[in-house]
């Protein structure tokens, strides 16, 4: 069977040379020495082998489910979402309601944000996926959701989709400042309306919207496409995602824990499926590691 064994990218193939004349030097010298000097080899055997893990380890790993390290077992081809994902909410139904509203009419379906913004921080989520296909969600919409997830909920990342594909991640606070850079508009009108009555919050600041805007709505309130959302957020749109199959191979599980984002989106050629929690991955690790 041909493994198909190459050199990875950047293997310093002159040091492992220059490596290998210097096992070769311990040899010639064992070889001089007393006959009970140096009587093992098989420390040199194992010092000899690891220049060649670089070119092995990726072979080796399509056919091992895990490395055992001590007591830890890193797996190469799983990693359970059900341990390592934190909770999220779904808000389909929600956009649903909301497609096609002016402002005016969001300000009698606001109640329906405000019941699922309930239940979120009932629930501690934590991840709130938002699919922006299908032209339902209106700026003004998703603005009012990102400040009450800000302002009632423990909610650290939204994940934008768009039917079904990723687009990115932001913190809901990050959403909403960038709106209002885009619309300052929005600004003004949170900050002169009242909303610590929870019920009350969406009628209010929906009806004041409506009554400050000026123009056509779609100047200040267009649809929330992916387009118009990395617009507004520019470089504050986390894009980064890791391809589930790549889970499967030793540097996906390197690539979640030396990630910049604790919270990782894993996709399937583009396709948004679950989110990873960069902490929950390192207490895994931690929990195999003192036989938890």
């Amino acid at each position: 069977m041909r493994l198909g064994a190459v050199l990875p990218a950047g293997y310093p193939l002159l040091g492992v040379a220059a490596f290998l004349v210097l096992l070769a030097g311990l040899v010639t010298l064992r070889e001089e020495l007393p006959p009970d000097a140096m009587r093992d080899l098989s420390w040199l055997l194992v010092i000899a082998f690891i220049p060649l893990l670089p070119v092995f380890l990726p072979v080796v790993s399509r056919y091992m489910t895990g490395l055992r390290a001590g007591p830890v077992e890193f797996s190469f081809r799983e990693l359970q979402p059900a341990q390592v994902a934190p909770e999220s909410a779904a808000v389909e139904d929600v956009a649903l309601r909301f497609a096609g509203a002016s402002i005016a009419e969001m300000s009698t379906r606001s109640r329906d944000i405000v019941a699922r913004v309930r239940e979120i921080e009932a629930e501690r989520t934590e991840v709130v996926p938002v699919d922006v296909g299908g032209e339902h969600w209106r700026l003004a919409g998703l603005y009012f959701f990102a400040f009450l997830l800000e302002s009632r909920t423990d909610v650290r990342r939204l994940i934008l989709e768009q039917d079904g594909v990723f687009v990115g991640k932001c913190v809901p606070r990050t959403l909403r400042r960038a709106i209002e850079r885009e619309h300052p508009l929005y600004q003004d009108v949170r900050k002169k309306t009242p909303m610590i009555d929870l019920d009350r919050a969406g009628e209010r600041f929906f009806r004041s919207l409506a009554e400050t805007g000026c123009g056509e709505e779609a100047a200040f309130s267009p649809t929330a496409t992916a387009g118009e959302l990395s617009h507004v957020l520019g470089a504050s749109l986390e894009r980064s995602s890791i391809e589930r199959r790549d889970l499967d191979e030793a540097r996906g599980l390197r690539r979640i824990l030396s990630s910049e984002s604790r919270y990782v989106a894993v996709v399937d050629r583009g396709r948004f499926l679950y989110v990873v929690d960069q902490y929950r991955v390192s207490l895994e690790i931690a929990r195999r590691a003192t036989g938890g």
